[in-house]
């Protein structure tokens, strides 16, 4: 049986360091707080796992954690959208403008996997792979296509119990 426990990402990093089989990928899910990945992420619903990444390992369209600046120090989960040398573009999901480019190495980790209800999205999968892909294509059209869903969150947050 799975144990619940609370790790501040500080403790997530030191864990890796201190993986049994030396890789420093042990994976671990976490629940996303923040609405900036929707839709396939839902804040506070969804379980997103993720895995210690390697700078050499990233690519375009894997799902990532980073220190988020701009957060009052949070962290953030967004998708990896450009890749220049070392340094990164995210990209939220639900959001309109990408992130500014940051640091390569400022990339914690990446998502395995997202649980939804019954639905585990591997997010490695190449049926997926193509749908994140067909998300980013129809960039034009995301403030059209996410106006319900932003409204549902806002309901959602607004009355817990009945959204």
């Amino acid at each position: 049986m799975d144990k619940k426990i609370s790790l501040t990402v500080e403790q997530w990093v030191a864990l890796q360091e201190q993986s049994p089989d030396g890789t420093g990928q042990i994976p671990v899910w976490f629940q996303v707080t923040g609405g900036s990945m929707l839709p396939f992420v839902r804040p506070y619903r969804d379980d997103v796992m993720i895995v210690a990444v390697k700078e050499e390992e990233l690519k375009v369209g894997d799902i990532v954690l980073f220190p988020g600046k701009y957060l009052g120090g949070d962290y953030c989960l967004h998708r990896l959208y450009r890749i220049d040398g070392d340094r990164v573009q995210t990209f939220g999901d639900g959001n309109l403008r990408p992130d500014h480019w940051q640091p390569k190495r400022q990339i914690l980790s990446k998502a395995l996997f997202i649980k939804r209800g019954r639905l585990t999205i591997d997010c490695e999968s190449p049926r997926w792979q193509k749908v994140f892909r067909l998300w980013n294509a129809l960039l034009p059209l995301r403030p059209v296509l996410l106006l319900p869903f932003r409204v549902m969150n806002k309901l959602h947050r607004l009355f817990p119990r009945i959204f």
